[in-house]
């Protein structure tokens, strides 16, 4: 034990049993005191939280429609009004959403997906098995070698790892 710390006042110590990681302490100036008035689930040590009510009001917010490309005071009067819901039921109004969403190309759920990062998509986004793209990737790496230049090579990493066999 070459860091130690002798403690003077109150203090709380968590120590790991295995003795794997540092443990860590809390020396009290004051010791704390338990409140046995906080609430089920607040923080014995604390005392309760007096908080003041809002003196803003709450009232109708103001805004803009996207779809009736308006500004409204009130929100749910402006919802309600007979222009919005003619403007949110004429169908004309939604073709270009419409338009844009039938020419987006969706995933189809059947195929399977492989989670690897290695099974993924190559440079040429391609799917392809492990080694197909392991031998892709991998193909040319720059490796240190004992060479009298001192420089690094490049080989073939494949090969290289079958030299160390």
């Amino acid at each position: 034990m070459k860091n130690y710390k002798i403690f003077k006042k109150k203090y709380i110590l968590i120590e790991d049993l295995q003795g794997s990681h540092q443990p860590f302490y809390k020396e009290y100036t004051t010791p704390p005191k338990l409140s046995l008035s906080s609430k089920p689930l607040g923080c014995p040590y604390q005392e309760n939280k007096k908080f003041k009510p809002s003196t803003k009001k709450k009232g109708p917010k103001a805004g803009f429609c996207e779809v009736c490309y308006t500004k409204f005071s009130d929100y749910d009067l402006h919802v309600r009004e007979y222009e919005h819901r003619e403007f949110a039921k004429d169908f004309n109004n939604y073709k270009k959403i419409d338009q844009f969403i039938s020419s987006t190309k969706f995933i189809n759920e059947e195929e399977e997906l492989t989670s690897s990062p290695l099974g993924r998509l190559t440079s040429s986004t391609q799917v392809c098995d492990y080694d197909y793209a392991y031998d892709r990737i991998l193909h040319f790496s720059r490796v240190s070698t004992d060479n009298s230049d001192n420089k690094d090579e490049v080989v073939n990493f494949k090969e290289w790892l079958r030299s160390l066999d």
